[in-house]
């Protein structure tokens, strides 16, 4: 299955890398082609949500409270076309007080633009997140 793993990752840093790396491997273990998007540093105008069969949305929570749908994610829905019926998933690196209030405002955003969201987690270490990549896809 083609899958997309759209990341909002600080690529600096060392543990999100790890994330990112072991989330990827993950879904590739289970068959997939893994296309892997850093959407805060990669140009939109070369995304294509069409060619892709599932859409993984992995983010960051903010630092102690709050959740809110990064700016990016909404412009690359607007110019996506239609993912109506497209099958995905969002994972949020726990940190703070609200990553499952994160979770559940991506989840949000994305299921009003039609997608099917079939799963949803939050990673708690570099260690976690062999496990949930195995779930992506």
């Amino acid at each position: 299955m083609r899958t997309l793993l759209l990341h909002f990752f600080d690529s600096s840093n060392h543990k999100h890398a790890a994330i990112l790396q072991n989330l990827s491997k993950g879904a590739e273990s289970n068959g997939n082609e893994v296309t892997v998007f850093d959407a805060s540093h990669d140009s939109i105008e070369s995304l294509h949500l069409a060619f892709y069969e599932y859409i993984a949305v992995a983010v960051t929570s903010p630092q102690f409270i709050g959740a809110k749908v990064p700016k990016k994610l909404l412009d690359i829905l607007a110019s996506a076309g239609s993912v109506d019926g497209k099958k995905g998933c969002v994972v949020v690196i726990k940190s703070g007080l609200s990553s499952n209030k994160m979770a559940h405002v991506i989840m949000k955003e994305l299921e009003s633009h039609g997608m099917v969201l079939d799963y949803f987690d939050v990673i708690e270490n570099v260690d976690h997140s062999v496990a949930v990549g195995k779930k992506i896809g």
